[in-house]
């Protein structure tokens, strides 16, 4: 009994890899194609506070960062919220962001790699979770 308890533990493992992944991957080609249509503006803005806080998790102790920036779109201020690593940042710095046409309080760094970096890491995701539940499946209908 324990067994069988243990290889369905072991696919829903694998589909949580498998659903994060595409989950990943959907998140990274949305934003790829808003990035290529045009659905973002580029506009100047400055860093206002940089928080770090220290979080314990399963994974060990981290550091997660909020990135305040403050701009204009059409003459009208917004303050946003950037969650990028902070190394090459600090507190007035300025740099270029794009924000959403359609809702400009959303902003993000005009760097298209992040998309393929999350559409490569869904990918890996998605395999690890397929191969443990292939193997799975396959070892139980050898058996």
């Amino acid at each position: 009994m324990k067994k069988g308890l243990s290889g369905i533990a072991e696919i829903l493992f694998g589909l949580v890899f498998v659903v994060a992944g595409i989950v990943v991957i959907y998140f990274g080609i949305n934003r790829l194609m808003k990035l290529e249509a045009g659905k973002y503006a580029e506009t100047q803005a400055r860093i206002t506070h940089i928080e770090t806080t220290t979080v314990s998790d399963e994974d060990g102790i981290h550091e997660q960062h909020d990135i305040t920036v403050e701009y204009q779109v059409d003459g009208k201020k917004y303050v946003s919220h950037l969650g990028e690593n902070p190394r090459e940042f600090y507190e007035g710095m300025e740099l270029t962001v794009l924000y959403e046409i359609e809702k400009p309080t959303e902003v993000i760094l005009p760097v298209k790699t992040s998309s393929y970096i999350m559409i490569a890491m869904g990918a890996v995701a998605v395999i690890c979770g397929g191969v443990v539940i292939l193997r799975k499946v396959l070892g139980r209908s050898a058996a």
